[in-house]
């Protein structure tokens, strides 16, 4: 039903706020007079006679939202069929005009001084807050911040498609997750100016193509922070970092101003909202390319120490780690100092004779996650019985890899004991 009345509104449009629209959401309310005659009329739709319920329906359709309230009555309370069909079938048309009329006086609210109850926007003031928080931004004595939040929320309405996507936030949320899963792979399509063909399969045509705006990026990752587990259901091959690398979304992230605050709130809302391995892996990668370490850390920290991850992302969380990291994040990797996952092999005979029969060495999560407190501590990887396979000048976080530095069986125990011998007596200097 949540989409019905979006393609309704959509058809009918969003026309910009005139004179005679009040900011004020309060002159939306339906007069009781009218409330009463469409209760009638519902009533009425119920008749005998089947003149007096068509008389009822066309009536009913020209009173537009105001009859709006008894048809959600009659659809979901009243006993008779008759009725409970007749007002389905007039409610999307009723229900997009309560929406028009509600972002009219939404954007005649130019100052932001009254509450609005409108889909999506109360969802996306609250995740642009939230992240605010995050960044230590005072929202209730910087009213310049919440005006660039309502102006870029209209921004992104402004267009059918991100306006669907936006909107899908104040519906269900498997009409949320269905719209959200569409959005992604069309605007996949979009780039590489693939259509469905009759068939089912795609044919491709040059000419259609265009790459996705900032707008259409960041309606898309708002409404998917709010729906975090579809993941498993979205195309592989619509990667979100392809289609972030290929609008102007990161450059709004990393500008300054009050506009760049709230596309950096919507890129934190998805980055913190992720809990799939390849979306945490490919976040990891974009918090980077957008100036936001912190949460790339964050992400890195859980990528890593999540059990039975993909070797490959626990290995680049690692590193990740190791490049950005602090003292911090020790006691987060310590929760991997049990974990003997092996993540890949050292071949001990790299810089040996042809024919050195000397067995491989395993390097195993713990093993990284060792490696990599103790480099963000400040001491010597070979200290504690670490051996550079490459033999490179240097154990520096800069070079540091998951696959250069492994740990002899031998050694391991004596190195995990030391570890916290020392560190029991320098965490907290």
């Amino acid at each position: 039903m949540f989409r019905i009345y979006l393609a309704f509104l959509i058809l009918i449009g969003v026309s910009g706020p005139v004179v005679a629209v009040s900011p004020d959401p309060k002159t939306l309310a339906v007069p009781p007079s009218e409330l009463s005659k469409s209760r009638e009329l519902v009533q009425q739709l119920g008749s005998e006679l089947f003149n007096e319920r068509e008389e009822a329906e066309q009536a009913l359709g020209k009173m537009g939202r105001f009859a709006r309230r008894a048809l959600l009555e009659g659809v979901s309370a009243d006993p008779n069929p008759e009725i409970r069909n007749r007002c389905a079938a007039l409610l999307p048309k009723a229900t997009a005009l309560e929406m028009k009329a509600r972002f009219e006086v939404f954007l005649a609210d130019v100052e932001g001084k009254y509450d609005h109850d409108l889909p999506g926007w109360n969802q996306f003031r609250a995740t642009v807050r939230n992240d605010w928080t995050l960044f230590g931004y005072l929202i209730s004595s910087d009213r310049s911040l919440e005006k660039a939040a309502r102006s870029v929320f209209v921004e992104l309405i402004s267009t059918p498609a991100n306006k669907c996507v936006v909107m899908g936030a104040g519906g269900s949320q498997t009409e949320l997750n269905s719209i959200v899963i569409a959005r992604r792979q069309e605007l996949y399509n979009q780039k590489y100016g693939r259509t469905m063909g009759p068939g089912g399969g795609f044919t491709v045509s040059p000419m259609e193509r265009r790459d996705p705006t900032a707008e259409d990026v960041a309606a898309l990752l708002f409404a998917e922070s709010l729906a975090p587990q579809i993941v498993a259901r979205v195309p592989r091959q619509a990667s979100i970092s392809l289609l972030i690398t290929s609008s102007g979304f990161s450059s709004q992230v990393r500008d300054t101003d009050e506009k760049g605050r709230v596309y950096k709130a919507i890129a934190v809302a998805w980055l913190e909202s992720r809990n799939n391995p390849l979306d945490l892996y490919q976040g990891m990668t974009l918090a980077t390319n957008m100036g936001l370490p912190n949460q790339s850390l964050r992400i890195a920290s859980k990528l890593f120490t999540t059990p039975g991850g993909t070797v490959s992302y626990r290995g680049n969380a690692a590193m990740t780690l190791a490049r950005l990291g602090s003292k911090e994040h020790i006691p987060l990797l310590e929760k991997a100092f049990e974990d003997t996952g092996v993540l890949t092999l050292a071949r001990a005979n790299i810089r040996g004779n042809i024919g050195d029969e000397t067995p491989n060495h395993e390097i195993q999560i713990r093993d990284v996650a060792l490696a990599v407190s103790i480099q963000l501590a400040g001491q010597t990887l070979e200290d504690y019985g670490f051996i550079d396979q490459f033999k490179t000048n240097g154990s520096g976080t800069i070079n540091y890899t998951y696959t250069r530095y492994y740990l002899p069986d031998e050694k391991r125990t004596a190195a995990f004991e030391k570890w916290k011998d020392w560190w029991a007596k320098n965490k907290d200097k």
